[in-house]
């Protein structure tokens, strides 16, 4: 569903003029627009859990927005139980900027999370990992927004890409609600055993010589041979734009000729604010310039006199990457 925009961005990757630059802006802001002017259709609710942050914020206005997935998987008896829990938020202004978050407990030992920040503000990406020193944001020229894009979207996108394991789903209407003070339509989520299911499809993987690891293995193996026992959840959509303001679900699954093994995951995500009740995205304080290769090897060829220093900075100068 995404395809006519990403071939809209490779159309426009080359663009480089001031000239350029505006028309990318107009045609971008125009089809927020229309989105945004577009009635939602109620006789396909399930839209709603496709939209993306950018139709979300045209719909809106600027939100923010948080969820935590909670991944619970075990084989036999329930004791051996293994979780992954994942937090995102997204602070999305209605102009474009964003700044999303997102990190990863496995369990286990303390220090074992990771995660990552990215900040699009002023036509420029600003990254840094979790446990960065305080300010040590650094500056992506090249990446225009792509990378960063693709971020907020993994993170954004978790309720419908949990769902998409699940499938076929349907929605059921349930009534109205209000949520932040707002209109909305409630609807409930539950497997549709009347659809029938296609095999489970993953993209195409190109395993090591000598095949993938025990890991990866059992990894694939539930994406191939998964199987929905359960589904259960809620929806609350935007009465006035369908946009979604709350989603909860909780899915269980099998694995095909394993019959041991078990897998749920749970999705609460929600809208916490809207309008002028979110705080402006604004660039980092402190910013390093961009460093795409270690110089570590670099300074000390340098300093032992093996390497010019133009030299060296002629050759790592990392390239500049179209979207």
């Amino acid at each position: 569903m995404r395809l006519p925009a990403a071939l809209a961005l490779a159309a426009l990757a080359a663009c480089s003029s001031p000239e350029d630059r505006a028309a990318k802006a107009r045609l971008f802001s125009a089809g927020e627009e229309r989105a945004a002017a577009t009635p939602f259709d109620w006789e396909r609710p399930e839209r709603s859990l496709a939209m993306d942050a950018d139709e979300v914020a045209a719909r809106l206005g600027s939100f923010d927005w948080e969820a935590t997935v909670t991944w619970t998987v075990w084989r036999g008896k329930e004791a051996g139980r293994a979780r992954v829990v994942e937090h995102h938020r997204l602070r999305q202004a209605g102009s474009g900027e964003f700044e999303v978050q997102s990190d990863l407990d496995p369990g286990g030992a303390e220090g074992a999370e990771t995660g990552k920040r990215v900040i699009w503000a002023n036509r420029m990406t600003y990254a840094r990992s979790r446990f960065a020193p305080f300010g040590a944001w650094r500056e992506r020229p090249t990446d225009r927004g792509r990378d960063a894009r693709r971020y907020r979207e993994e993170s954004f996108g978790v309720a419908a890409d949990c769902l998409s394991l699940a499938a076929p789903w349907k929605l059921a209407p349930a009534g109205e609600a209000i949520f932040l003070r707002r209109q909305g339509r409630r609807f409930v989520l539950s497997l549709d055993a009347a659809a029938g299911r296609e095999a489970p499809s993953r993209p195409g993987v190109h395993p090591p010589d000598g095949g993938p690891d025990e890991d990866t293995r059992r990894r694939l193996a539930f994406l191939d041979g998964r199987e929905p026992v359960k589904l259960e959840g809620e929806l609350v959509a935007d009465a006035a734009s369908g946009a979604p303001l709350k989603v909860h679900l909780r899915a269980a699954f099998r694995v095909k000729g394993d019959p041991e093994a078990r897998a749920e995951v749970e999705v609460a995500s929600q809208v916490k604010a809207l309008g002028a009740a979110v705080a402006a995205v604004a660039p980092p304080r402190e910013v390093l310039p961009d460093e795409r290769k270690t110089r570590g090897v670099a300074r000390a060829l340098e300093a032992a006199g093996l390497r010019k220093r133009g030299q060296a900075a002629e050759e790592e100068e990392a390239p500049d990457e179209g979207e």
